[in-house]
This record gives structure tokens, sequence and C-alpha cells, in this order.
């Protein structure tokens, strides 16, 4: 499921708002990304839910500096959520699978944490490592593209 907002109606909702560029925090948050793979893949044969959980925290730190490099962050208190919503509406078909995926990892993180006892399988940390490496990639060119 995708949730098929368009920008102007996230603004209007008060989901998101205007900020300004900032090209320092915007590498901070992709050079944060990067670790939390790298640490994601360093402890995916010790514990699935961690390097499930890290390969999920990369793809938020991509959709924040995604957000930040078109001037918004997010605003409102379900701040995962919207970030998820925003990189929807932003990205369009060409990421709704990565989007779904998106999504699905950001409640499964939420049931690991609140939830201790919901096992992660050792395919599915390494599926979820796969698109967060593949997210990663492509919001890293976009990024690239537009604020070289």
């Amino acid at each position: 499921m995708t949730y098929k907002d368009t920008i102007s109606s996230l603004i209007k909702s008060g989901i998101i708002s205007k900020a300004p560029v900032d090209d320092s925090s915007i590498d901070n948050l992709m050079k944060r990304a990067e670790k939390d793979l790298n640490t994601a893949k360093r402890n995916i044969d010790i514990d699935e839910e961690c390097a499930f959980t890290y390969a999920y925290n990369s793809m938020l730190h991509c959709g924040l500096a995604l957000m930040n490099s078109q001037g918004y962050r997010p605003k409102h208190a379900e701040k995962h959520k919207n970030i998820v919503r925003f990189c929807d509406s932003f990205l369009g078909n060409d990421f709704s699978d990565l989007i779904i995926i998106y999504n699905y990892m950001r409640k499964s993180r939420h049931k690991f944490l609140y939830e201790p006892d919901v096992p992660c399988t050792k395919k599915e940390a390494e599926d979820v490592l796969e698109n967060a490496t593949d997210f990663l990639t492509r919001i890293s060119a976009i990024i690239k593209k537009e604020n070289p």
C-alpha cells in the first residue's frame, strides 16, 4: 500500500513544512545512512532484528535527506510515517515497490522495538538489507543530480 498523497496535500494537512535546504545536513544524513547500512551488514549473522532495524534506519535517513534536499521537513507527530509519505509522493511509481517495502519495514521495526518476541528471519533481514541498499543508491543519485 502506498499513500498517493501529493506534496501540496502534505503541506496543507500540516504533515510537512517548507525548510531551507541545508547541504551539510543532507550530507550528514546520507553519511549516517551509509553507516547504518554497514552496521546492518555486519550484524546480519549475529542479530537479524538488529540488521533489519539498521537497514530501516538507513532508509529513514535517506528519506529525510531527500526531504531536506527538496526544502521540506516532517512536521507531524508521526514523523517516520510522514517521511515515507513524502517519499511516496515525491518519488512516484518508479519507486512504488521500494516504498511498500519501506513502509513494511517501518511497521516491523516498531514491532521489534515494542514487541521483542516478534521474530525476524535471516532471509527477511537479508531481503530488507538488499532493498535498503537499492534505496540508498537510488536516493543518493537523485540528491547528487539535483544538488551537486
